[in-house]
């Protein structure tokens, strides 16, 4: 893994402050945020950076949309009610 640009710090549009690299490509259980392309491509080749340290399986992972907060609490609530 390519960790020279660790100590790089950019604007986080999640968090809404600056954070350091390494913090944007270990956040996801280890894998990058999914918004690292946007938050970084000015400062590096992101795209590059990413082709060459993650598969490609770990690529789908990163960026495979998340289900939005709100159906996932209302399935966890279906599925509350189903066990009573």
């Amino acid at each position: 893994m390519e960790e020279s640009f660790d100590d790089k710090t950019g604007y986080c549009r999640s968090l809404g402050h600056y954070v350091p690299f390494q913090y944007c490509r270990t956040v996801n259980s280890g894998l990058p945020c999914s918004k690292i392309k946007d938050c970084w491509f000015e400062k590096l080749d992101i795209e590059r950076f990413i082709g060459e340290n993650y598969s490609k399986s770990e690529i789908e992972q990163i960026f495979t949309p998340r289900p939005e907060k709100i159906s996932t609490l209302i399935d966890l609530i279906n599925k509350a009610k189903d066990n009573k």
